[in-house]
């Protein structure tokens, strides 16, 4: 079972803004606290530098999953990675990225750090 591998626990924030601001435009971001130890399990494969002319990148392949039955999509954002004695894991804004993929076991998705 997938259970036995998300080892760690995400706090995760869902932006709950609806309508549109008095000039048309998307409103201010309203995020809000959606799950506080949501079990996952987060994976970095490679992390490399990209260097275009006077700029400099860092690029990292950042997954994370969760069981078929949590409740996340797209634009959600994880703000805390712990495991699951609550010691810090990863810190940092991280949003979930593109549509979550149903595996047949469990939920995985890409993450782009915030920042």
């Amino acid at each position: 079972m997938i259970s036995g591998r998300l080892t760690m626990r995400a706090r995760m924030e869902r932006d709950t803004a609806t309508g549109t601001d008095s000039w048309g435009n998307a409103p201010v971001p309203n995020f809000t606290v959606l799950h506080n130890a949501l079990p996952c399990f987060f994976s970095s494969k490679n992390a490399r530098e990209l260097v275009d002319g006077s700029k400099t990148a860092m690029i990292e392949d950042a997954r994370i999953m969760f069981a078929l039955s949590a409740d996340v999509r797209e634009g959600d954002v994880i703000t805390t990675i712990t495991d699951r004695r609550g010691a810090l894991v990863v810190s940092g804004r991280l949003k979930i990225e593109g549509p979550v993929q149903f595996k047949h076991n469990h939920l995985e998705a890409a993450l782009q750090r915030i920042g």
